[in-house]
């Protein structure tokens, strides 16, 4: 992408790509549920059994039911809690806001949210008025049927909020307002941790004091609910060490079961999942679901994913140097891009509703595309708009007609993404890159 000093009419090429971006959406989503309705399978069924619905917000009722001092309950037994502190207070804050409806109000608190933020979209996006249609087509679509949020919904993970608070300051830092965006990003890491990535785009800004008080809003928060969860911050994480050592045991140190496969898509889960081809020798589903079991049942879980769980945090750390080499002097548009894959890439255990991260800058590249590509404020090419087009829309697609494979699939349409976000130069005046980039 590149500015131009003549207008360019560029609102046909950004009409097809975004109508073309709602469409495939539509019939990916179809295609998806129409296969596992035709073949009865589980492993093609986009989201997880019936009885796991709501799970991850449900199974913890009775662990959030008294929080004070609670850490040695919270931490030990089943089921396992493996967030922060501060995560215990937002499932009990969904959990007792309406007794007796546990689950409402999550729904409510996601529809509000999504309902919000696409009118945020749409009204910074509206201005131009050839596209106005399939920037709305767009929002609407991905509002109504985004699978990152349908999955979030179902699995009632506190990822919801997570976002909701990152979606924010997001949009208060595109705005230059860089104190509450940093009290925001902050306040969503002391939650759950990767999302502090974000605090990244205030360096190239020398917004340092901000981002150093994303930090400090983060750990103040983390001890204050350490002290509360008793008898003293120190003591009250050691107690919530036990569930943390038997999660890191079952799932990052192993494999994942056969029946979460499908809707894993971090580095490492991809590492695993390569690593289980070789052992299986080629791409063998029907095969997996029998060899798995066995692999898992390993005295410390399976070695191969053992030894790939040592390495992996080095290779996590270059992944993320390189990116920041790569990105630090872009446009703050490539930048988010960049800084949303890796929040939902790094994580050693990554679900499909980490992808809501990637509604962050999808929602911007509508304004962008809108505001000033279609009015001629700034050109990309027609090969990069498709590209984005169908990479957000598989994204925001169930992929489950894949079966075990559909997690690895979502890994590498994040990774073409992170390309073509570095390829792509989407230099704003909207979003202040002017000043940066002077």
């Amino acid at each position: 992408m590149s500015r131009g000093h003549e207008a360019v009419n560029s609102a046909p090429q950004v009409t097809f790509a975004l109508c073309m971006y709602a469409l495939m959406v539509m019939l990916v989503t179809a295609a998806s549920w129409a296969i596992y309705k035709h073949s009865g399978d589980f492993f093609y069924r986009p989201l997880d059994g019936k009885i796991f619905q709501f799970s991850d917000l449900t199974y913890y009722v009775d662990k959030t039911a008294h929080l004070r001092n609670g850490a040695a309950a919270l931490g030990s037994g089943g089921p396992l809690y493996i967030y922060p502190a501060p995560g215990a207070f937002v499932n009990k804050a969904l959990l007792y806001s309406f007794p007796g409806h546990p689950v409402r109000p999550f729904l409510v608190f996601l529809a509000i949210c999504i309902t919000g933020f696409a009118v945020v979209a749409w009204r910074a996006a509206r201005t131009t008025k050839a596209v106005r249609l399939p920037v709305a087509a767009a929002i609407v679509t991905t509002a109504a049927l985004g699978y990152p949020l349908i999955f979030t919904a179902d699995r009632g993970n506190i990822e919801g909020v997570v976002w909701a608070l990152v979606a924010a300051g997001l949009c208060f830092l595109l705005r230059s307002r860089y104190l509450t965006a940093a009290l925001l990003i902050g306040l969503a890491a002391s939650i759950k941790p990767f999302p502090f990535l974000f605090l990244l785009l205030l360096l190239p800004r020398r917004r340092y004091k901000e981002a150093a008080l994303g930090l400090v809003t983060a750990g103040l928060v983390t001890i204050a609910a350490l002290t509360y969860l008793g008898p003293n911050p120190w003591k009250a994480y050691q107690e919530l060490k036990p569930n943390v050592s038997d999660y890191l045991h079952q799932y990052v140190w192993n494999l994942r079961s056969v029946q979460e496969e499908r809707f894993n898509h971090s580095l490492l889960d991809g590492m695993k999942s390569a690593a289980l081809t070789v052992e299986m020798g080629g791409f063998r589903p029907h095969k997996a679901i029998s060899e798995v079991p066995k692999l898992r049942a390993e005295p410390g879980g399976w070695h191969v994913a053992r030894t790939l769980a040592r390495v992996y945090p080095y290779i996590a750390i270059a992944g993320l140097g390189l990116l920041i080499a790569v990105f630090y002097r872009m446009p703050i548009l490539n930048q988010m891009t960049a800084l949303a894959v890796a929040v939902a890439l790094i994580p050693p255990c990554s679900a499909d509703y980490t992808l809501l991260e990637i509604y962050l800058p999808f929602g911007a590249l509508l304004v962008f595309l809108s505001r000033e590509v279609a009015a001629g404020k700034a050109t990309m090419s027609h090969a990069s708009l498709l590209t984005l087009a169908v990479l957000y829309a598989l994204l925001f697609s169930p992929l489950t007609f894949l079966a075990l494979y559909a997690g690895d699939a979502k890994l590498l349409l994040l990774l073409g993404l992170l390309f073509v976000a570095a390829r792509t130069p989407m230099a704003s005046k909207y979003f202040g890159d002017a000043a940066v980039t002077a």
